[in-house]
């Protein structure tokens, strides 16, 4: 049995149905999954890397009869160039709970009983309050620790009592250490990483939302996506509903249409 390593170092025999598990909820074509799998299975070696396997599944779909599927399978790796900063990652995950039927907002200063702090994102829906703590990572492998969910539950004391909060959220892109969780469990606190809790994971919220980041788009240089980023737009939507956003590029009418036509495709996920 082929071991693979993965972003953490961790080992582990290789999985045909964990392959085909990701694909199928990635929504690739049915017509496309098996030649997937069977093309992931000829580039096996001892100790592959998760990134290899990966980068086999991107360049495989990329020469296919719907290359734009790649978009599709490139989710998790889309939600790290989200970066440098951390702010489009916060817009997405406000963006992420307004589909949920949340009000949200972005880096709001509250007064605390002793300081003032700068929140990530703040939800609000019936009679849940909820201040987020959103911790961007754009290294694979990279764990969310409990500092973090100490300082994220220091810092809801603070302000609970001014500003009427009932609840504390940590939402990172990547995963958590098991004291993290630990703690979070303990003080009441939800936690939500890439794959965690089950049913309601970060990759979970996603797919149910059929949200997708504008930087999973193939057609669209690095340099483009920091583009649209700065100016606030971070869904592959935003692009479908507003095709005039992408004025700001200065691409050729042909460009537009490439990129306008990738957009679509991810949003019309099945």
């Amino acid at each position: 049995m082929v071991t693979v390593v993965k972003a953490s170092g961790e080992k582990e025999p290789f999985s045909e149905e964990k392959v085909r598990a990701s694909i199928q909820r990635a929504g690739i074509p049915k017509e496309l999954q098996e030649q997937v799998v069977e093309h992931v299975k000829s580039k096996l070696h001892e100790n592959i890397k998760t990134s290899e396997i990966y980068r086999h599944i991107i360049e495989f779909l990329g020469i296919s009869k719907t290359p734009f599927a790649r978009s599709r399978y490139s989710l998790k790796q889309a939600i790290m160039d989200l970066g440098p900063t951390g702010y489009p990652f916060e817009d997405f995950v406000a963006e992420i709970l307004k589909s949920q039927g949340y009000d949200t907002a972005v880096r709001t200063t509250l007064q605390g009983k002793c300081v003032a702090h700068e929140i990530d994102v703040t939800a609000l829906k019936d009679s849940k309050r909820a201040i987020i703590e959103v911790k961007f990572h754009n290294l694979a492998g990279t764990k969310t620790d409990l500092h973090v969910t100490l300082y994220t539950k220091a810092r809801f004391d603070d302000v609970i009592e001014k500003n009427n909060f009932n609840q504390v959220w940590l939402v990172t892109n990547t995963k958590v250490s098991t004291d993290a969780i630990a703690y979070g469990v303990c003080m009441g606190m939800k936690i939500v990483s890439w794959d965690y809790p089950q049913g309601e994971s970060l990759r979970d919220l996603i797919e149910t939302s059929g949200l997708t980041p504008i930087t999973a788009l193939t057609t669209l240089s690095q340099n483009q996506k920091q583009q649209l980023l700065q100016k606030g737009i971070v869904l592959c939507k935003a692009i479908c509903q507003n095709p005039s956003s992408l004025e700001i590029l200065g691409t050729t009418e042909e460009q537009e249409k490439n990129i306008l036509s990738e957009a679509q495709f991810v949003c019309n996920r099945v």
